[in-house]
């Protein structure tokens, strides 16, 4: 063979690299963070080629791998809305990570990574004067005692990221005095809460913030009413990814 012809030989392939190169990276995948359904344990997607297959493994919290899928699509046409879901998982693994890995028909990958991060954080309650939402300096220790869990709270869910990592304050009542009253006085007491962590431990974080009043439709302690029960004057500090699924009135509401 000539060394012109081999040169062109050797160009032809590298240019066959390049091409194949630019199609792997034009391939694709759409998922908005409405397509992820956590409690119907569903992703949908949409890809800019024809599917082929998508590679499904879930990790716990430690990385240890906890369930795993493959599902086949035959070719799905560009465009096409389709979805992947994932069995329910063993009692414990509250917290996960999905990598899915998506095949074209032309054997062409791309991968992403998408979490789950919910946490709770146990604290003392803060005592408000009745029909007020003010926090007295006497309780705002109880606020300063809970930061450094929720920092590190905040540091574990770093992963999780992509789907917007925040703090959710949800208010609850006592049955003393009206519906309407009490679901309002709860999401104050909430947004109270809130503002105190943003103006303090949680200053300068990158964290969406998030408040709903439950009032009294959502108790700790069955009563009846007007009946002045303690632990339902009460609140939940939540890290997380996805608003928290709790039923009730109202939903939540950004405040950063």
């Amino acid at each position: 063979m000539r060394l012109s012809t081999l040169a062109t030989v050797v160009l032809a392939i590298l240019c066959l690299c390049v091409v194949a190169q630019a199609r792997q990276k034009q391939f694709k995948i759409k998922i908005a963070k409405s397509d992820v359904d956590l409690v119907n344990r569903t992703i949908h997607f949409k890809s800019n080629r024809a599917i082929d297959s998508v590679e499904l493994k879930v990790y716990d919290e430690e990385g240890d791998l906890v369930s795993e899928k493959l599902e086949l699509y035959e070719g799905a046409a560009a465009g096409s809305a389709l979805s992947i879901n994932w069995p329910k998982l063993t009692a414990g693994v509250d917290n996960f990570r999905i990598d899915l890995k998506f095949t074209d028909t032309n054997e062409f990958w791309v991968g992403t990574s998408i979490c789950r991060f919910e946490g709770y954080i146990d604290h003392e309650e803060v005592v408000f004067d009745s029909g007020k939402w003010d926090i007295r300096p006497e309780q705002a220790h109880k606020l300063k005692e809970v930061t450094p869990e929720m920092l590190a709270m905040i540091e574990r869910a770093a992963n999780c990221d992509k789907l917007g990592v925040a703090l959710y304050v949800a208010g609850y009542t006592d049955t003393v005095g009206s519906v309407s009253d009490n679901r309002e006085l709860s999401r104050k007491r909430a947004r109270a809460i809130a503002e105190y962590f943003l103006d303090n431990g949680l200053k300068g974080q990158q964290l969406a913030v998030y408040v709903r009043g439950f009032g009294e439709e959502v108790l700790a302690v069955e009563t009846g009413d007007s009946v002045d029960e303690e632990r339902n004057r009460r609140a939940d500090y939540i890290i997380s990814n996805s608003p928290p699924e709790i039923p009730g009135p109202g939903s939540w509401v950004r405040i950063k």
